[in-house]
Formats: structure tokens, C-alpha cells, sequence
């Protein structure tokens, strides 16, 4: 073979470094987070982190498969979005589809956790051991009083203010027939559930703000269960974007909750239940 000649060789040269050049504000951008999106130019990208508490959650963006979550993988990152909305969906056998509306804004990152709720729902009629001892569905006498006096009216009052998960900056109130919740510490920003878009974040969600008179609520399986005078008893998702889910677990009016030593019961005129499988 002969040796490419000293001009060819320097056109060669030439060549590769017009390339390298034209390409190094390409490469700049996109290291730099920026993408191109038709219409508008070149953007800079956002993302999504979407967590799945229990294994066999299978998420989606747009209609599009990410993974299952498993034993090893609960959080799903999702990067190089382009500002806007994304549908966001979590199917997981034997529960309700979680969906939710989130916005992607630049350079930001939002994170949502799914709220999964069996489709089933069980309420077990209680029975005191000491009036129907052959029940199957007896529990002891000290235990059914337990339940039984937790709804006497020294201690049905309305609630105002329930104990929260960080007593510190999240609070649930009841307030004209309004479930609210409310984060307290202005000096700390509040969970990604609060905002509506990763820049916009507001101090309050309402959980049920007008359609029903609320009466009860109490923080319960990672949401809030609440009861109304109209419509009884439901478990509702703690998010301000769209749309919370929100679950009828004893529909029947003039129904009343209490949650004991972990349990959910419920007072339906004199009969009390347990729900289940939440």
C-alpha cells in the first residue's frame, strides 16, 4: 500500500477536527441535560423516580413498560424527560391500577409512591366470646370491650387533630365537614405529594374538601380513612395531584370507625366489624 500523501493526509486532518468541532456543542448540550424536542429547540431534560412498596408491581410512563418491582427493586428512576405531563400507571394482581398525573419540569426530578389497594375488601363481623362462645367468629370479651367502649361518647368527639406519622410537620384535621392535611414546618420542603408541579408546592392537601360532611379521620395503611355522615367509611390516598384514589370500606351511612391496637373497626348501630386485607 502507499502512504496517503501529505495532502491528503492534512485534508483528513482537517476533516476530523471540523467534525470534532461541529459536534462538541452536541456533545455539550446532551452532557449538559439538554435534548431536542420538536417545536421547541433544544430543552433541558427532567425525571421521575416512581416507588413501589410491594413486590410484583408492574409500572408504566406513557404506556410504556419500565419494570416490576421486586424483592430488590421498589424505585424506578426514569430520566431524560422532557418538560410536560406523564401518565403514570401501577397494575399489581388483586389490587386496584394506581394511576397518576405528574409534570416534568426542567432539570427537576419528581417522585411519586403508589398507593395500592386490593380490589377485595373484607369486613368481619366481630362477636364477644362471652355472648356466642361457638361463634367462628368470636374474639375475646377483653378484647371486643376494647373495641366496644373506643366508640362511647366520651371519645367520639370530632377530630381536629390526629396523631401523624412525623408529629413534627404533617398534621390531619377535620374542619367544617373538610379532611385536610397539612404540613407544618415552613422550613423544610414538603414531600413531592404536596405539589402539583416540582417547582409549585402548596401547604395543604385536601383529602375530602366539599362532597361529603366529613366527621373522623385518622392517618391508617399509609392513607387516611375518614368517615361522613352521608356516606360512611372510606380509605383515601394522601396526594394532591390527580387524581388520589379514594376507597369505599364500609359505604353504609351512619357508620363510625375507630382504629384500636392497629385494627380498623367499624360500628354499624350496634354491630361492630373489622376491616381486613388493607
Amino acid at each position: 500500500m502507499q502512504p496517503l500523501s501529505k495532502t491528503k493526509r492534512r485534508f483528513y486532518l482537517y476533516g476530523l477536527i471540523a467534525v470534532f468541532v461541529l459536534c462538541l456543542p452536541l456533545v455539550m448540550l446532551y452532557a449538559n441535560g439538554y435534548r431536542f424536542k420538536s417545536g421547541a429547540g433544544f430543552v433541558r431534560t427532567g425525571g421521575l423516580i416512581i416507588s413501589v412498596s410491594e413486590s410484583g408491581g408492574t409500572v408504566s410512563v406513557n404506556g410504556k413498560d419500565v419494570g416490576t418491582s421486586g424483592f430488590l427493586r421498589h424505585n424506578f428512576y426514569v430520566d431524560d424527560l422532557t418538560p410536560g405531563k406523564y401518565q403514570i400507571l401501577v397494575t399489581r394482581e388483586g389490587d386496584l391500577p394506581w394511576h397518576r398525573t405528574l409534570v416534568v419540569e426542567q432539570e427537576l426530578v419528581t417522585d411519586a409512591q403508589s398507593f395500592l389497594v386490593p380490589k377485595e375488601i373484607t369486613s368481619v363481623l366481630l362477636v364477644d366470646s362471652a355472648k356466642a362462645p361457638l361463634s367462628t367468629t368470636t374474639i375475646t370479651h377483653a378484647t371486643y370491650e376494647s373495641y366496644r367502649t373506643a366508640f362511647l361518647p366520651s371519645k367520639a368527639t370530632s377530630t381536629q387533630n390526629v396523631v401523624p406519622h412525623n408529629p413534627s410537620s404533617e398534621v390531619l384535621t377535620v374542619e367544617d365537614g373538610d379532611v385536610l392535611v397539612l404540613w407544618t414546618d415552613a422550613g423544610t420542603m414538603p414531600p413531592s405529594r404536596y405539589c402539583s408541579r416540582p417547582s409549585f408546592c402548596s401547604a395543604v392537601i385536601p383529602v375530602e374538601d366539599g362532597k361529603q360532611h366529613a366527621t373522623r379521620a385518622e392517618f391508617f395503611a399509609g392513607g387516611v380513612v375518614y368517615t361522613t355522615k352521608e356516606g360512611g367509611v372510606f380509605l383515601a390516598e394522601i396526594d394532591v395531584r390527580p387524581e388520589p384514589l379514594t376507597v369505599p370500606l364500609y359505604p353504609v351511612r351512619g357508620a363510625d370507625f375507630r382504629i384500636v391496637a392497629g385494627h380498623l373497626i367499624v360500628k354499624d348501630g350496634t354491630a361492630l366489624y373489622e376491616i381486613t386485607e388493607l
